[in-house]
């Protein structure tokens, strides 16, 4: 439905930002400081552990079903790849502080197979549903979101 003249609407004053938790795989949702809700996240690997610190949104990082080379296999992939691992959506981060400071090539996204979620299985990112993924997406602003990732 379209507003009328005289309604009522609730705009939200962001920023949003995200604490991960890397000791139970979990994702903290924040409007500025207030709690709005959790999700279950899937994270790096041993020997490719995603790394903890302060992170902020790369500038034109977010992305939309981006192709992906895998830093691992040096192979490249299409959105309509049947092996295609990610979601849909790519959201770029860069590190700004403690071990994720200077650190790039690492993002939160969505991926193909939802049973590596609250598993240590990616390269480093932060692995997300992919409806999940496509919320943060929109709640997640470059410039004014930050990303925490603690033990």
């Amino acid at each position: 439905e379209a507003l009328q003249a005289g309604e009522t609407i609730k705009l939200v004053n962001g920023p949003f930002h995200a604490r991960v938790y890397r000791s139970t795989f979990t994702m903290d949702v924040y409007l500025q400081n207030t709690f709005i809700r959790s999700f279950p996240v899937g994270l790096g690997q041993p020997g490719m552990e995603t790394p903890t610190g302060l992170w902020r949104l790369k500038p034109a990082g977010k992305l939309v079903s981006p192709t992906w080379t895998d830093p691992v296999t040096g192979k490249t992939y299409e959105a309509q790849d049947p092996d295609y691992p990610l979601g849909s959506r790519w959201i770029g981060l860069e590190g700004v502080a403690g071990d994720a400071k200077g650190r790039s090539g690492f993002a939160i996204h969505g991926m193909k197979d939802p049973n590596q979620i609250g598993t240590a299985n990616s390269q480093g990112c932060i692995r997300l549903h992919n409806g999940d993924a496509i919320l943060m997406y929109s709640l997640l602003m470059p410039g004014h979101s930050r990303v925490e990732v603690v033990e």
